[in-house]
């Protein structure tokens, strides 16, 4: 290659590296807790990154695996940018109760959390395989039952489900396993437990696969438990709500006859130290993308401008309340972050 050929090349390879060097630091990276890809909040984890990474300069790092209580900690220490919040999660910081007891600082970390939006999860399936002769919550005597992940809040109102239906002592007459989300669905597929319950939206992808392996059984809450003062403790907590799963909703379900159970919130949640430009943004990509999410799955059409305020606990962040303002949303006051009064 000729000299001034050479230095030709030279500087063009400078001037990309430069150009794209320019580019990576214009670009902004976020870290965010998600879930599993088949469960809800996979679902709705994978949709809302790829809208943000297709239309905004921010490159977002998920991991997975985390418990939502660890996420809501971590989110509070601003150890990461974007996680799964709900109500429940809140409320025990808050008050310093259930898997926070021991948490001194829990009230005020709970200060440091932030909503963008809410949204519903789904009601609790509490799911057998037909052929387990399984009919009732009483039958789990001698089983193997997942309640959630140890120290999470699902597994705090699945307990309170138990004990309020029925006189079974969890660890005594029946065994608690304990796995993640990802690792429970694996566990049930594979026959190496008995009961699977876990909040999830209608129809569920995870409960969907379950179905196609062997007909399933969806077990609801009894009649007479729904006044047991654990009952009324799990759904006195925000984001608690009474949901029936129709009979018909999973191909291969055996049951004939709908069934209540406890129906659960969730929400995108961030912290107070995210910048107000960035959530701006983000909030502003999700609304003028909705379409995209609910291309995504059919449950996504339920997140609308009247719902994604429902059950929240905590105000919303700076970035999001000031993009719903200029929007016209419908603001609850509650929910106006302390940064903008």
């Amino acid at each position: 290659m000729k000299r001034r050929t050479f230095i030709a090349a030279a500087a063009a390879v400078a001037t990309a590296l430069a150009v794209g060097g320019a580019q990576a630091q214009d670009k902004k990276f976020l870290t965010m807790d998600g879930f599993p890809a088949g469960s809800t909040p996979g679902q709705f984890g994978i949709a809302f990154t790829q809208v943000v990474q297709k239309h905004l300069p921010i490159e977002i790092q998920v991991s997975v695996g985390k418990p939502a209580t660890k996420s809501a900690l971590d989110a509070a220490k601003q150890k990461v940018d974007l996680f799964l919040t709900a109500p429940t999660i809140n409320q025990f910081m808050q008050t310093k109760t259930a898997m926070f007891a021991k948490v001194d600082d829990a009230p005020e970390l709970n200060a440091n959390l932030r909503n963008i939006m809410n949204y519903n999860l789904g009601p609790y399936h509490i799911v057998v395989y037909e052929d387990s002769g399984i009919t009732s919550l009483a039958d789990f005597k001698g089983k193997k039952v997942f309640l959630g992940p140890p120290a999470g809040a699902a597994t705090k109102v699945a307990t309170q489900i138990m004990e309020a239906a029925t006189n079974l002592v969890p660890g005594e007459d029946y065994e608690v396993m304990r796995y993640d989300w990802q690792s429970a669905e694996t566990a049930f597929l594979d026959r190496q437990m008995d009961v699977y319950i876990a909040p999830t939206t209608l129809p569920s992808p995870s409960v969907q696969q379950f179905a196609l392996v062997s007909p399933i059984r969806i077990l609801g809450i009894p009649a007479d438990a729904w006044d047991q003062p654990s009952m009324k403790a799990a759904l006195g907590l925000p984001g608690r709500t009474v949901q029936d799963i129709p009979a018909g909703t999973y191909e291969n379900q055996a049951n004939k006859e709908d069934v209540k159970t406890i129906g659960s919130w969730v929400g995108l949640g961030t912290n107070k130290w995210v910048d107000e430009e960035t959530v701006y943004q983000i909030t502003k990509a999700i609304w003028e993308n909705i379409d995209d999410f609910y291309q995504t799955a059919e449950w996504m059409k339920g997140i609308t401008k009247e719902s994604i305020f429902n059950e929240s606990n905590i105000p919303l962040h700076a970035g999001a309340y000031r993009y719903y303002k200029e929007a016209g949303f419908n603001v609850p006051a509650d929910q106006i972050p302390p940064e903008a009064k």
